[in-house]
Order: C-alpha cells, then structure tokens, then sequence
C-alpha cells in the first residue's frame, strides 16, 4: 500500500456550514410532522404560464456553503419543470461558490415579483410543496421563491438530466481534476485497468462535541474501513482517493486493512488529495468510478455526480437524536446507495 500527498495552490477546503446545519435542525422543529406521499406532480397542468412565469430562491444570508448552495439551485429544475417556470437567479443573489465553480444553465434577473414564497419545513422532501405547485390561487401571476435547503433525491430524480446540464462544473475546474488524477496514477498502474473510488470524510466544525446532541458526528476510522473493504473484495486492483480538510487524520485512519480483505496489499492504493479548493475536490471525487460518503451534502453531490456505487454512513443523523427523528433518511439518500456503519 502507499500514501501519495496532492498538492495544489488553492488553500480553501470544504465542510458543510455549522451556521447551516444549526439552521436546519431549527427548521426541522418547528411544525408540520413528516406526511408520506407517492403523489406524481408532474401529471398535474401548470398553475401559470402567464407575465411571472420564473422560480428562484431566496438569497443565501446564513453563511451556507458548496453543498447546500448546490442542493438549493436543484431544486429550481424540479419546480420549474412542474410549473412550467423558468429556473432564474435574482441579481442579488449571494452565490459566490455556485458561480466560481459551476457554469450556470439559467438567466440572472432583475428581482420580479410579487413573489409566492415557499418556506421549506422538512430537512428532507416536503410533502406540501405539490400542493403548492398545483394551487391557482397561491401562484398565480407570482415568482415561486423557494426557501430552505431541499435536501432529498426526490428533488433530483425527475429532472436528473436537466440538473446534470445545468450545474456542470467550469472548463478549468474539471480540467483541473482530470490533471490531479492522472498525474497521480500509482506507479506501474494503466489507467483503464484499476477503479478509482473517492472518499469523502467531513471532519472539521462536526468534531466539536456540541454537535454530537444536534445529532452530528465524524464517521469514525472503522466505517472507512469495511467501506473500503467492500470495494477492494469487489474490484480487487483499486486506488482510493481521500478528500478531506483534516488531513493528519486521514493520513492516519483512512488506511487499507490488508488482514481483513483477501486482496493483495499491492492492489490497493490510498491516495490523499490535499490543498485544493471546494469546487476542485467536488470534481475530484465526481471523475471517481465509485464514492464513499460520510456525512453532509458536500459529500452526497459529489457521490451523486460520479454516478456510480455509493457507500453512505449509515449512523447520520445519530440514531435517537432530534435530527434523527425528524429526517426520513429514505427520502434523503436514493434507495439503491449502500448503507454501512
């Protein structure tokens, strides 16, 4: 096995906001318990197509970062899609990160209102919200302005195709991680006969114990393990490649286990992506075959980007927290992503 150290010049790292993630167990308290619905929208006709015919969100003012920015400008398509809006941004819109990274498949608008303001309760999919997009009365003549985070593939699933092409990372960021993965092909490896599966491990803020009763907590070094373990007995000649903002730890815990697995050490590779910036390590961890996930957003966009077999912390939220009971884990994570603890 051998440890290769990434090098770039960007300083920025990644983690889901702590101002976010308090926001959300504060929204997810508030009202309106969790109802299951198999409702189709999309067989519904548009509430309007008349003079306000755009969904937008609300402007970020709570210091959320990448992933929850990504989760939110999802959304759009699938609103958009069952109204029969156009997906826009206000001009006055903070998304900074989005726009560093991501060319944008939609217009940047003047605000247009009146607006009909959708207040997002869940953590996960809302119910309510295809009430709102069949009700007339509500949206009619009205901008749809989406506020909360939309976390869920269901928000994804009908409208994958129109996400994929309208949040494609920049020319000079993929660019970037196709460089960074080729230069680092193991030595005596031909790319093309090995998998490539990242890892993403989010530590920073979440190892502070405050957030270990919000129901928080850093996967710890024996979930990376038996994930990797999975992959390694799966694929047999793979090199895995770590994408974290704490890297002694990841130098130290994310290790291959060659006792437990029947593959060969010299099979497996472990290599840690170092020094790059939110945008470049999502797109990292998207050119991947294969993604192993902790927890927050940051890691499931990239998981879902790759498109291929995902592992997922199955402990997150913390079972028996507040956040645990009010998150319906199976509309968060799609049903065919691989649980593991």
């Amino acid at each position: 096995m051998s440890i290769i150290r990434i090098s770039s010049f960007s300083k920025q790292f990644f983690a889901v906001s702590c101002f976010s993630g308090i926001t959300i167990i504060l929204l997810m308290t508030k009202e309106c318990p969790y109802l299951h619905s198999i409702t189709n929208i999309f067989r519904y006709p548009a509430a309007n197509d008349s003079a306000y015919s755009y969904v937008t969100f609300e402007a970020f003012r709570d210091g959320r970062r990448l992933g929850n920015q990504m989760f939110m400008f999802a959304a759009l398509f699938y609103v958009a899609k069952a109204t029969k809006r156009e997906a826009v941004l206000f001009s006055d819109h903070n998304a900074r990160e989005l726009e560093q990274y991501f060319i944008l498949g939609v217009r940047k608008i003047n605000r247009t209102c009146p607006c009909f303001s959708f207040h997002e309760h869940l953590v996960s999919y809302d119910v309510r919200i295809e009430e709102a997009i069949r009700s007339e009365n509500a949206t009619n003549s009205r901008t749809i302005l989406l506020r909360g985070f939309f976390q869920s593939y269901r928000y994804f699933q009908p409208v994958e195709h129109q996400i994929r092409a309208g949040m494609k990372f920049k020319n000079d960021i993929q660019d970037f991680a196709r460089d960074v993965l080729r230069e680092n092909i193991p030595r005596g490896w031909t790319e093309g006969r090995f998998v490539r599966v990242g890892i993403h491990s989010r530590r920073g803020d979440i190892t502070w114990d405050g957030y270990r009763p919000l129901g928080v907590e850093p996967a710890p070094a024996t979930y990376f393990q038996k994930a990797m373990k999975y992959f390694a007995d799966r694929y047999k000649v793979v090199q895995f490649v770590v994408v974290s903002e704490d890297r002694k730890w990841s130098r130290q815990h994310i290790t291959y286990d060659s006792q437990s697995s029947s593959v060969n050490v010299t099979s497996v590779n472990v290599t840690i992506s170092l020094k790059h910036s939110a945008g470049q390590d999502m797109a990292i961890l998207s050119l991947c075959d294969h993604v192993i996930i902790s927890t927050g957003s940051f890691g499931w966009l990239a998981a879902w980007y790759a498109n291929g077999d995902v592992v997922y912390y199955s402990n997150y939220p913390i079972k028996g927290t507040r956040y645990a009971k009010s998150l319906n884990v199976s509309d968060y994570y799609p049903s065919h992503w691989i649980p593991m603890e």
